[in-house]
């Protein structure tokens, strides 16, 4: 056939695709797909103008380009895509292959399209376009995967189980490879969410701190620091700020300028910091004796060091049956907990007692009450351990004698009190520095009192603990804290302050409302640590901190300044005592929902009370960063670098 004569014919032969327009690019309009029929997968990729009523004119949906088309003839469209758009094509050759390897004959000899198979093949084979909502919405949902499952990396979207799945439950979505995940998504959901936390510490007018120490993979020393602060709506908000790798010698020196360097990239500024709640870390505490940081102990790390010291008795002979015991108890323990054949024996040993299947436990010296557990778990199944140990030549000396039982009997009676006691801090949700005065009287009073039945061991054990916490929160400078933050909470006021001590604290917080009203931003809290004089009336002279150009502004806006006079130190001093002549708050009621109803009430006391409820009585905060990140930074991870760190555990916490 002459082919130069198909022109006139209407027909347009695959060459003449090269003469449509190279350079002319159609405008954006919203391009429909072909009415009718459409038995050629090539349409996916190719449509209408809206304006194109009777569709003669075909435009490519990637170029934007007009192809030269005959009736059904698709032949210009795939050479189109071949020379166009190879991996369009190259889908496309995919798709008929498929199709027509669906194609089943009928009874009657001739074959039919399977149109369901047709319409699966093109959903499988259509790719999201990476900026579509679909796409951004399950990469977005990957990303909070890795960061929240401890176990999960982004190596894990290499993994062959990881794209089987996501190919079964979306086939159009193309998993990115982990570079993308890790160069790319995680620091971009680092910065959205680092923006935010931004903007929250924008508006803070006081906050705490808590921080901790943990080692991570081989010998990775980091240290977490964690804000605290209570909003507008009374809302305790708290935010991972940074982990700070540490290098081999953290010197207290070092240590204590990582602090300093992390408060500055956030913009807090150290005058409006409170107090900072660590655990017993040398270096952390003298690093922040360096920044002249107010610190106070976490209650749980000094209520298990007061555990521990209240084993160790004042009479020797005394100390060492303890320690024997003690010892005797978690041998046996772990001799039969290590052993098959002894575990198997000992549930034997059970049923024919008639005592409760359990499993014997052994201390852990990061767990609370793990030597109580272990204990009282060990007097629970005697007769069954004894029985089992007796069997054994081996292990026969382990046998416990009465003594030792007296002994065991003592320590865990003087020690079960606490069990209940201290699982319920990590479980509440707000452990305020009010509750330490209240614990403390609590303890002594109720918890740990001397009972008539009580063995010399036990009184001897319950008092040192006894002793050893009041001790600890003896000092003045904690006292006053303690005493400041439980006035302004309206569970407790004045109910747990010494009576000597009521009106020096009234006086003080009178003194600091002034201030704080007045719009001085030194720093208010030296009023509270400093010990009483013996003029009450002269208070102590604030340090001057260093004013920013920025707070001058600040103080010219503030609420309290804007055409109200300031108020008088007599309408402050009547305002704190109709707060303490309300009635007291349920113990169990939430300090911060109170204040949020009686804000307009009490607007003065509220803007103090704000400022001391933020303060963790635990370090639970930066500790919960410890467990999570522990998971994260394993050995198997232990090549991490430190910025990869702390995006995760920033994510992880704040997200």
């Amino acid at each position: 056939m002459d082919t130069n004569n198909m022109e006139g014919a209407g027909s347009f032969p695959l060459f003449d695709i090269k003469g449509e327009p190279k350079e002319e690019v159609e405008d954006l309009e919203e391009l429909v797909p072909k009415r009718g029929s459409r038995s050629s997968m090539v349409w996916l990729w190719f449509g209408f103008k809206t304006s194109d009523i009777e569709q003669k004119t075909v435009i490519c949906k990637t170029c934007r380009r007009k192809i030269a088309v005959s009736d059904s003839n698709t032949s210009n469209l795939y050479y189109h895509l071949k020379t166009r758009h190879e991996e369009l094509y190259i889908q496309s050759v995919r798709m008929r292959q498929g199709i027509n390897g669906t194609s089943q004959p009928q009874n009657n000899g001739t074959k039919k399209t399977d149109l369901g198979g047709r319409k699966e093949l093109m959903t499988k084979f259509v790719f999201y376009d990476e900026q579509s909502r679909r796409h951004r919405e399950i990469t977005d949902a990957i990303s909070e995967f890795i960061i929240s499952e401890d176990t999960a990396s982004a190596y894990t979207v290499e993994k062959k189980g990881f794209r089987e799945l996501i190919k079964i439950l979306d086939p159009r979505y193309n998993l990115p490879d982990r570079k993308h995940f890790s160069d790319v998504q995680l620091p971009r959901m680092y910065e959205e969410c680092r923006a935010k936390v931004t903007e929250e510490l924008k508006n803070v007018e006081y906050y705490a701190l808590t921080t901790d120490l943990w080692t991570c993979g081989i010998t990775q020393p980091y240290m977490s620091l964690t804000a605290h602060f209570i909003n507008n709506d009374w809302l305790l908000i708290s935010r991972c700020l940074q982990t700070i790798y540490l290098l081999e010698d953290h010197t207290e020196v070092m240590m204590a300028s990582f602090l300093r360097e992390v408060l500055e990239s956030w913009e807090l500024r150290e005058d409006m910091l409170i107090c900072v709640t660590t655990d017993s870390v040398t270096n952390c505490n003298s690093a922040l004796q360096l920044n002249e940081w107010n610190r106070l102990q976490c209650f749980g790390h000094r209520l298990q060091l007061a555990i521990e010291n209240g084993l160790k008795t004042p009479c020797a002979q005394t100390q060492a049956d303890v320690k024997r015991a003690v010892e005797v108890c978690k041998q046996a323990a772990g001799t039969i907990s290590n052993s098959f054949k002894r575990r198997r024996d000992l549930a034997k040993v059970q049923m024919d007692l008639d005592l409760p299947v359990h499993q014997l436990k052994s201390e852990n010296l990061t767990r609370w009450c793990s030597r109580q557990q272990m204990i009282s778990r060990f007097i629970e199944q005697e007769k069954a351990v004894k029985q089992v140990l007796l069997e054994d030549s081996k292990v026969r000396h382990l046998i416990p004698t009465k003594h030792d039982m007296r002994t065991l009997e003592s320590i865990n009676k003087a020690l079960s009190p606490l069990m209940e006691f201290t699982d319920a801090f990590p479980r509440e949700e707000y452990v305020s520095v009010s509750y330490v005065k209240p614990v403390l009287h609590l303890l002594k009073q109720q918890i740990l009192k001397s009972q008539d039945d009580d063995s010399p061991l036990t009184r001897t054990i319950k008092e040192g603990i006894i002793n050893y916490l009041s001790n600890d929160y003896a000092d003045d400078v904690t006292e006053n804290l303690l005493d400041m933050a439980t006035l302004l909470d309206p569970r407790f006021k004045t109910a747990y302050i010494k009576e000597e001590r009521i009106d020096l604290m009234k006086t003080r917080a009178a003194a600091e409302i002034e201030l704080l009203v007045a719009g001085c931003e030194t720093a208010a809290s030296a009023i509270a640590i400093p010990a009483p004089s013996a003029d009450e009336s002269e208070l102590p002279t604030a340090k001057k901190a260093k004013k920013s150009l920025s707070s001058y502004f600040k103080k010219a806006s503030a609420p309290n300044c804007q055409g109200t006079s300031k108020p008088s130190r007599t309408s402050i001093e009547l305002e704190l005592i109709m707060y303490l002549q309300t009635a007291d708050l349920d113990p169990e009621e939430d300090p911060r929902i109170w204040w949020r109803q009686h804000e307009l009430n009490f607007p003065l006391v509220a803007k103090l009370a704000k400022k001391y409820l933020c303060i963790p009585a635990t370090s639970f905060p930066s500790e919960q960063i410890f467990g999570a990140s522990g998971s994260m930074v394993s050995w198997t991870r232990s090549c991490l670098k430190p910025g990869r760190v702390d995006q995760h555990v920033f994510l992880s916490v704040n997200l």
